[in-house]
């Protein structure tokens, strides 16, 4: 073989081999805050669930889909809630609930993605919230990505579940009279970061 012919042969090799070796890596997301409204409920005096969202997130995802991996950070600014209640809006964020003057963003940090089949199926990580840390695992319950025709670089988007008691952050208003449960169901879209 010529060492022209070892050369083009190289080349060639380098073709296929390259986008699979690149595809095997990790790759990284960050979350579009456009896209993303972590909502939750929780119980309003034994009478029925209110609902609120968050409308402002940041943050990153890092999946490595060939060995099953990933991580989670994400940050939620407290004030942005909404309820579509403005009274509610002032009353969620004052002293005995969120106390968002005091603890303006509530923390996820997801240490390990769980996979199956090929796709995530489930985070372990932890919540943080008015300066308490607690375990919280994510139920992801749907998973899809595709590349975005107007930015030509690939989005995921999943919805996640999850639950907790806010008693463990501190929540304690009516917590006996009404319940604690909180239900978290997050949608979230997030843009691949382009190489450097």
């Amino acid at each position: 073989m010529t060492d022209m012919n070892r050369g083009t042969w190289f080349a060639g090799l380098l073709s296929v081999v390259w986008p699979l070796a690149a595809a095997a890596a990790p790759q990284s997301y960050l979350i579009d805050s456009g896209h993303t409204y972590p909502s939750f409920e929780a119980p309003h005096m034994g009478l029925s669930w209110w609902r609120g969202k968050f409308t402002r997130t940041s943050g990153r995802i890092v999946l490595d889909r060939e060995a099953g991996a990933g991580t989670v950070d994400v940050t939620v600014e407290i004030p942005s809630v909404e309820f579509g209640h403005k009274a509610m809006n002032e009353v969620i964020q004052g002293e005995k609930w969120f106390n968002a003057a005091r603890y303006p963003v509530a923390t996820y940090q997801g240490t390990a993605v769980r996979f199956e089949n090929g796709r995530p199926v489930a985070v372990d990580g932890s919540l943080t919230m008015m300066g308490v840390t607690r375990p919280l695992s994510l139920s992801i319950t749907a998973f899809r990505c595709m590349v975005n025709p107007m930015l030509g670089r690939e989005v995921c988007g999943a919805d996640a579940r999850a639950s907790f008691k806010r008693t463990d952050f501190g929540m304690n208003q009516n917590a006996q009279q009404h319940g604690a449960e909180v239900r978290l169901q997050i949608q979230v879209e997030a843009v691949r970061e382009a190489a450097p």
